[in-house]
């Protein structure tokens, strides 16, 4: 009886372990294909399918938050044509694959993703390695990416990665893109809309998105951060179903089109949680570009050195042209108004007309280097235009004179060998639209023709500064002549090509004279002085650029229109430039003897000049909070047409001198009536340590009033209509 009891009991024994031993099986194979990365309070989780590998998981582990939208996007996309029959396909991480598999954390801290051997038997030579890299301290994944193509038949056109698909956060939950000044936007989760465009560009001038919660407790950083500026798309795309944006980074490949091509991703992509709003973000790429990125320029104590003083701390910009007869005396009639060194741009100086028989500029219109000696007389700074990209096809009246038999060559080509071409309303002598021909600024002819322009305008009629348009304005053009010295399509040859071209200029150029060049595509800032910020006119703006490169370039100008509401939209945009740190103007030289706006204009000036030091030695700080019913007021900008804009009736601004330890907050009520709030600010966030803040109140007329300020940084204000003001803060000693 016990021999039995006792066999009896070791089989139940027997077969419960087993049943146990089965659950656990079950259960590690529900997650057997699951690969979980931990980079400080970021929880990263892959699954691995039956022919792929995916992003399931992005989780908060300090807020227990999930960051990553149900339905994820692939790890990469990758976009193949064959050579010959120009058929394309698309290679994605989650499915199409024989083998994948993860490695073991390396020496490095990397983990590599291996994708090899395509389902699709003609791909078979394509193989993928994403790397991986955590940084505990910042909450941070570093992704890199690497394609091999030993194939003979197929070429790498376009690779998408990094991509993400981030879902809503929570109400007021917005997001960051790099367009203009930066914008914010709290609608794309719920609009199937796609935000964004080619990179480098005036409207998308920075390599980095974000998004965040209202209350500043959890968001993504998704950042390119690609020293060579190399031409990518990057966009933000709403997703409504999902209640999710998707944030992506499309590169055109260099050597698009051939065979046998490899792909390496041009710096490194970076996740990083996100513990703030759109300032901590420009914080977390100003950190990156700061220390990596080629076009960072060298900073001293006052800034910029290679940046002539007067560009440095020159407050205005006024905008006329024509021959010196036509304006020359009412921009000396701004300058006596205003009473402090002013800059002048100048259109229409040339004989040919605007957008029309580029580039031959010279001879100029009688008087103008007469002109531009009498300004300098006056305290102004002429700046004349020309074009930095385009040469008309049709570039004598309406004849093909230099064109097809000089410039074609150097002309940007497409696939079947057509110049790139562009119209702008111009017109020629027979009534048809200018084509202008975009210029490929690898080749000698344009680096070369460039030069001679600018260098002649600099030597023989002594003007002040030169401004090339389009180069940090219009994208790349993916080029597809082979004899042109660059790769084609993809790469970042174009920003190159550019860097070439200044280099040249920069090193022969008078010392005292200065470089300007249209909006703010960022990989050209070490080449400039000056970014025209004209197109600063969106909705919800913010100013992350001037985050990022306050202190490195110095922004000027909007475009000031007409319309209804002309005068309160002056306001605007005077006291937005002035927060924002731009030099104020390219407004007409009689828009200061406007009554309902001229005056405000003056002010905010006035109040740039006396404190220009922070805008060329000094760097944006984080703007202070207004507590209380600040009104929102609303105008026509007359960018495209009508174009309502709607703003904080008053805006605030920080900058800060951190090796002087001193900061100035500034101050703009643009509306008709007197608001009452609070300011609020961190002292220790500005680096002002202390038991409270000695507060100066800087006017434009002068006058200053000292006060203490607590330390907690919480202040009651009134601000007056139409006025500008700013609070120089020091710590008590």
């Amino acid at each position: 009886m016990n021999r039995y009891k006792n066999t009896n009991s070791s089989s139940r024994y027997c077969k419960f372990t087993i049943w146990a031993l089965l659950c656990l099986c079950l259960a590690n194979a529900a997650i057997a294909g699951r690969t979980s990365v931990q980079a400080g309070d970021m929880r990263l989780m892959f699954e691995t399918l039956q022919d792929g590998m995916r992003v399931l998981r992005l989780f908060d582990n300090n807020t227990g938050r999930e960051l990553l939208s149900p339905n994820t996007s692939s790890i990469f996309s990758l976009e193949l044509r064959h050579v010959k029959t120009r058929e394309n396909v698309i290679l994605v991480s989650d499915s199409g694959w024989r083998h994948i598999d993860i490695s073991e954390v390396d020496a490095s801290g990397r983990r590599i993703l291996n994708f090899q051997n395509p389902a699709d038997d003609r791909l078979t030579d394509i193989s993928v390695k994403v790397k991986l890299l955590t940084e505990v301290d910042e909450s941070a994944l570093i992704w890199d990416l690497q394609v091999t193509n030993n194939s003979e038949q197929w070429s790498l056109w376009r690779i998408i990665f990094p991509q993400v698909s981030v879902k809503y956060l929570g109400e007021g939950s917005k997001v960051f893109l790099p367009q203009t000044a930066g914008i914010e936007l709290s609608d794309l989760w719920d609009m199937a809309e796609r935000n964004g465009g080619t990179y480098p560009s005036g409207w998308t001038c920075m390599q980095y998105m974000a998004a965040y919660d209202t209350a500043g407790k959890t968001g993504l950083y998704v950042g390119m951060h690609d020293p060579f500026g190399s031409t990518k798309d990057i966009f933000a795309l709403g997703l409504p179903k999902q209640r999710a944006v998707a944030f992506r980074f499309e590169h055109p490949v260099p050597e698009m089109g051939k065979a046998g091509i490899d792909f390496e991703l041009p710096g490194q992509a970076k996740w990083q949680l996100l513990r703030g709003d759109w300032f901590d973000a420009a914080k977390i790429y100003r950190k990156w570009v700061s220390r990596e990125a080629k076009w960072w320029p060298r900073l001293g104590p006052d800034g910029r050195t290679d940046t002539p003083k007067w560009m440095r701390e020159l407050p205005v910009w006024v905008m006329t042209g024509g021959a010196a007869s036509d304006c020359v005396r009412r921009v000396e009639s701004f300058a006596e108004k205003v009473k402090v060194p002013s800059g002048f741009h100048w259109y229409n100086w040339h004989h040919i007309p605007f957008d029309n028989d580029y580039p031959h500029y010279f001879p100029p219109k009688d008087g103008f280097a007469e002109g531009v000696a009498e300004l300098k007389q006056a305290n102004v700074y002429p700046m004349p235009y020309i074009n930095g990209r385009l040469w008309d096809t049709r570039d004598k009246e309406a004849e093909d004179w230099r064109f097809t038999k000089v410039a074609l060559p150097a002309a940007t080509k497409d696939e079947k060998g057509n110049p790139y071409t562009e119209s702008y309303g111009s017109k020629e002598a027979d009534g048809n639209n200018v084509k202008l021909a975009a210029m490929c600024p690898s080749t000698k002819l344009w680096q070369n023709r460039v030069n001679e322009i600018v260098l002649r305008l600099f030597n023989e009629y002594g003007v002040s500064g030169v401004y090339i348009d389009q180069i940090a304005a219009a994208k790349p053009r993916l080029c597809f002549d082979v004899s042109h010295a660059h790769p084609l399509g993809g790469g970042h040859w174009w920003t190159e090509g550019y860097w070439q071209m200044l280099d040249t200029i920069r090193a022969a150029k008078p010392a005292e004279c200065m470089l300007t060049t249209e909006c703010n595509a960022e990989p050209y800032i070490k080449w400039f002085d000056g970014y025209l910020t004209w197109h600063w006119q969106e909705q919800n703006m913010v100013p992350a650029f001037s985050a990022v490169y306050g202190g490195a370039i110095q922004m000027f100008g909007r475009a000031y229109r007409g319309g209804p509401s002309r005068d309160l939209a002056n306001r605007m945009k005077a006291g937005q430039q002035l927060v924002f740190g731009e030099q104020i103007g390219w407004f007409g030289p009689e828009i200061v003897e406007r009554p309902e706006s001229g005056q405000f204009l003056c002010d905010c000036i006035e109040l740039r000049w006396k404190l220009r030091k922070y805008f060329y030695a000094g760097q944006m700080a984080r703007p202070p909070k207004l507590i209380g019913e600040i009104p929102k007021v609303t105008a026509d900008w007359q960018w495209r047409g009508e174009w309502p804009i709607t703003i904080d009736a008053v805006m605030a601004g920080t900058w800060r001198l951190s090796k002087e330890k001193k900061v100035v907050l500034l101050f703009a009520n643009v509306s008709d009536k007197t608001v009452s709030a609070h300011v609020e600010f961190d002292a220790d966030e500005y680096g002002l340590s202390g038991t409270g803040l000695q507060a100066t109140r800087v006017t434009p007329s002068g006058s200053q009033e000292k006060f203490d300020i607590d330390a907690a940084g919480k202040t009651a204000v009134e601000f007056l209509p139409r006025s500008v003001f700013a609070w120089e803060l020091t710590s008590q000693k």
